[in-house]
């Protein structure tokens, strides 16, 4: 039986991809990859147009999450790709013994996809939300912040500053015979380092952003930053630990906005990571966080029901929304799966947030907004 990959792109809302494999050997290690495209524009009916990029380079492969030198327990294997990169993307699958990407020479000129399988379907996230908000403000130049410890949260920011990524070298002198000075022996480059700064502008995307660099528990973890736009910046695909984190507010005239500062050190992109929440492939019914909002464009003071259709394994609810009472700067917490009759008091875009899951099935989180008018 052949190899075969297909993908199932989810909602915008999610920015996760499934990925289904077939005709796997169990016990056979192989690799799962992302080969990055160019957007070519639109053709004149409208269609997008992409193109491989040449000269190939490893740089336009990606890992899938872990999955390189990966051993297949069974002949079909079915997984979510909760980091998919918002540029044009396909999916490749390749036997590790074959030399897939990861370890591929690309001094010997392009890699040749015709040692795996290189699925049709092209996944392009930010093609997609381009679309959806046609007259509105666009994505391009933001960048999003992914959590690589829970599955499908991440917080979409405007980048107002970046200082590095920059390698700090450190010199090595020693004494040697023979020689009144030292003498410089080496050096050694450390990993990248540097600082950006981002600007979210509701309390939803503060409290994101905020989950994912610096989570309540308190458990500093590696987070994924990667461009919205097509041109690459020095931070696409970048997988950093936040070494500080400094939050102020932009303008005395909106509570909400924020600036949030962010040093950090960059580490290896393809080191395996921890058991992921959510990242659980061997689960028959996965958790699906699912509600649904009675009006998602309220007026002032009028009662808006969340109604939870969550589908899967999973005891444990939390919700999180942004209340916008006479005070604002608040959030409402609720633990129950409801549902929730809300209502806010001040006009503008609130965010409403559900998790989902248990603590052995996983969790899975869902984020919509509302227009209050």
């Amino acid at each position: 039986m052949a190899i075969n990959i297909t993908i199932e792109r989810e909602d915008l809302e999610t920015l996760f991809t499934r990925v289904h494999l077939s005709g796997l050997t169990p016990g056979t290690r192989y690799d799962v990859m992302r080969l990055q495209l160019r957007s070519m524009g639109k053709d004149d009916t409208g269609n997008r147009v992409y193109e491989r990029e040449l000269p190939d380079r490893r740089a336009l492969w990606s890992a899938v999450a872990h999955r390189v030198g990966w051993e297949a327990t069974k002949t079909g294997h079915d997984f979510r790709d909760f980091e998919c990169p918002r540029r044009p993307t396909k999916y490749f699958i390749v036997e590790s013994t074959k030399v897939g990407p990861f370890e591929y020479d690309f001094g010997d000129g392009p890699y040749p996809v015709s040692r795996g399988v290189l699925d049709d379907e092209i996944v392009h996230w930010n093609g997609e939300l381009a679309d959806l908000q046609v007259g509105k403000d666009p994505t391009e130049g933001h960048v999003t912040v992914r959590s690589v410890h829970e599955l499908a949260h991440y917080a979409d920011c405007c980048l107002v500053e970046m200082d590095g990524p920059v390698y700090t070298a450190r010199a090595h002198e020693f004494a040697v015979m023979g020689n009144q000075y030292p003498v410089l022996i080496s050096d050694s480059r450390e990993a990248r380092r540097g600082s950006f700064t981002l600007m979210t502008r509701n309390l939803g995307q503060y409290n994101a952003l905020r989950r994912v660099v610096f989570p309540e528990s308190g458990r500093i973890r590696p987070f994924l930053v990667q461009s919205g736009g097509d041109a690459a910046l020095l931070l696409d695909d970048m997988r950093c630990i936040p070494l500080d984190v400094e939050i102020e507010q932009a303008t005395p005239e909106n509570a909400d906005m924020r600036y949030v500062h962010i040093d950090y050190v960059e580490v290896d992109n393809s080191a395996p990571l921890l058991r992921r929440i959510g990242d659980n492939d061997d689960l028959t019914d996965p958790p699906e966080a699912h509600f649904t909002i009675s009006d998602t464009s309220p007026a002032v003071g009028q009662w808006v029901t969340l109604t939870d259709t969550s589908t899967g394994q999973g005891d444990t609810w939390e919700w999180v929304l942004e209340r916008g009472q006479e005070t604002d700067n608040k959030v409402g917490r609720f633990h129950t799966p409801g549902p929730h009759k809300v209502r806010w008091h001040i006009r503008g875009t609130k965010t409403i947030r559900l998790r989902f899951g248990g603590s052995g099935e996983g969790y899975h989180t869902r984020t919509r907004t509302v227009q209050v008018h």
